[in-house]
Formats: C-alpha cells, structure tokens, sequence
C-alpha cells in the first residue's frame, strides 16, 4: 500500500455529527414504520398499535432535536434578511453575524437549562405517558443534551466567524 494515497482525515467532530446524522434517522425511520402498521391495523385488522401516538411523541421530540445541531452547523435555518442591504463592508455584516449567532447562543443556552430543570422535575415527580407508562425523564435530559450541544456548536460557528478571514455571504 503506497503511504502517498492518504485518505482525507475525518475529525472526531465530523464523526460525532455523522453519528448524529444516523441517530436523528432512526426516530425518522420508527415514525414512518409505526404509522404504516397503526394505519394498516386500524383500518384492515380494527386493531390500531397501542400507544403509537405516544411513542411517534417521543421520537419526533428526538428527531428534532437531535438534527438542530446539524442543521445548525450547516447554517441551515430558515433566515430573513431584512437589513443585509443596509450593510456595506465586510464588518458591519461580521458584527451583525456575531451578533445574531449571539442571540441564537443565549436562547439555546436558556433552552438546554429549560429542559434540564423539566428533567429533573419529571424525575422527582415520576411523570410517565398514559397508556405506555414511559417515563418523561430520560427524553427529558436527552433533549437538554441536545440542545446544549447545538449551543456548543453555535459557540463554535461566532469563534469560527471571528476568527476567520474570509468574506460572510
């Protein structure tokens, strides 16, 4: 084997957010299953899955939660740029790229703590669903887990953005 044919190096980053890519399917993939058989249950056997609309709950909270720091890596949010005309020069629009990713920053910081404390009330209180009896806890701190690591990632894009010489489009 010739040491010349490198393949590209994978960061450990992009191996955790392929990771995260998978994961976020998963729940995809269980809600698109499950509403089949509910479907086909009710409909031809008169006997819909039990608990489906509690567990497709669960995996669309995980769904989304566990794509927002992909998407937010990839700066794929829906965006509205109402005051880019008014901004001439490379600066002005860093700034208002900090600034904006700076309030991304402190609502998902706010968020991750929001869904911490509902953790550990759901905890204390042993909060479960009605018909499957699952327990809100652990989707609880999972969705807290999440969204700290998509604030991580925001922190990371202001330090990328700051640092970086190239022009923001």
């Amino acid at each position: 084997m010739n040491k010349n044919t490198a393949s590209p190096q994978v960061s450990r980053t992009d191996m955790l957010f392929r990771a995260l890519g998978w994961f976020s399917a998963m729940p995809v993939a269980l809600i698109v299953i499950l509403t089949f058989a509910d479907v086909l249950g009710r409909y031809v056997f008169s006997s819909p899955v039990r608990g489906s609309s509690e567990m497709i709950e669960f995996a669309m909270a995980l769904v989304i939660f566990a794509a927002l720091p992909l998407i937010t890596r990839e700066r794929g949010h829906v965006t509205v740029s109402l005051i880019d005309g008014l901004l001439k020069g490379e600066s002005s629009r860093k700034i208002k790229t900090v600034l904006i990713d700076g309030v991304s920053t402190v609502a998902l910081g706010l968020l991750t703590w929001r869904l911490y404390l509902q953790g550990l009330d759901d905890l204390e209180s042993d909060s479960a669903t009605i018909v499957l009896s699952l327990t809100h806890a652990p989707l609880s701190f999972a969705l807290a887990a999440f969204a700290a690591l998509t604030t991580c990632t925001v922190l990371a894009i202001i330090w990328k953005t700051l640092t970086s010489n190239r022009e923001i489009t």
